[in-house]
């Protein structure tokens, strides 16, 4: 949740240039770590994220990670700086939520998830939203990013959810 959090500052303190240089190169590292190509100097990093990965990920080690970044990614390009923000919001929070609630109580199965973890994903990002933005907006794009979260799509929520959270806020905006 905090590193994706992370993406807040260049998104909005960097000038386009720089965000799009620093999202690439971002995008980058997570192929390499993807494809398992080895940097000598990056063993720190590789360590980390070996040791960070949940199990059903250790033989694409990352993968998530590559999803978010270009969900966050195309969020930023193709809807602007502020959809962005949301997207990145939307995803490091609901998501977190989701997984949390959703493993530790959930109950009522939906395919793979839970109504307690889609519910949760609801909540929070929802509440967290309306500090930034005003209700109505946090509803919608709460509403429908916990919808998408939910659905059973082969497509990665990480890289989904920032796209329709960055889009449902675009367009009411």
């Amino acid at each position: 949740m905090f590193a994706l959090l992370l993406w807040l500052i260049p998104v909005y303190l960097f000038p386009f240039w720089l965000t799009l240089l620093l999202f690439l190169l971002v995008i980058l590292l997570n192929i390499l770590t993807v494809l398992r190509v080895r940097i000598d100097r990056l063993s720190f990093y590789y360590g980390l994220v070996y040791g960070l990965e949940r199990e059903k990920n250790y033989s694409k080690p990352g993968i998530q990670a590559l999803w978010a970044n270009l969900g966050i990614f195309l969020s930023f390009l193709l809807f602007g700086k502020e959809s962005a923000m949301v997207s990145v919001v939307v995803l490091a929070v609901g998501d977190a939520f989701a997984s949390i609630v959703g493993i530790r109580y959930g109950r009522t199965k939906i395919g793979s998830r839970s109504v307690e973890g889609t519910f949760a994903f609801f909540l929070s990002t929802f509440l967290v939203l309306m500090l930034f933005i005003d209700l109505w907006r946090a509803l919608m794009v709460s509403l429908f990013s916990a919808f998408v979260e939910a659905l059973p799509i082969r497509l990665d929520d990480n890289f989904t959810v920032p796209l329709v959270g960055g889009f449902v806020y675009k367009i009411i905006s």
